[in-house]
């Protein structure tokens, strides 16, 4: 599963004294821990409803990272951009159109 990956990489974070990867893993497991937790949840969270939660998280990093940008804040931008990547790596890669 999908958690049981993001928990590992927490550990290997930690041990590496990666604070930069910490803050994001922690911020991924933060979000999946509130839809396990919200009303009718049965306390897990299905990939496909984790995948979708990492789908959001990254739309929101994209978009302030074009905020950023626009005012000038390309530190504040590479930051948000660094954080949709590591997102994007716990993603299932998008399958091409069929033409």
């Amino acid at each position: 599963m999908i958690t049981d990956q993001i928990n590992e990489d927490i550990k290997q974070a930690m041990l590496a004294k990666d604070k930069k990867k910490l803050d994001v893993l922690r911020a991924i497991k933060s979000a999946l821990m509130l839809l396990a937790t919200d009303k009718g949840a049965d306390g897990k969270v299905s990939d496909e409803a984790a995948i979708a939660a990492m789908q959001k998280l990254v739309k929101q990093r994209n978009e302030a990272a074009t905020i950023y940008r626009e005012r000038s804040r390309a530190d504040m931008a590479e930051e948000e951009e660094y954080q949709s990547g590591v997102i994007k790596s716990y993603l299932p890669a998008m399958m091409s159109e069929p033409k």
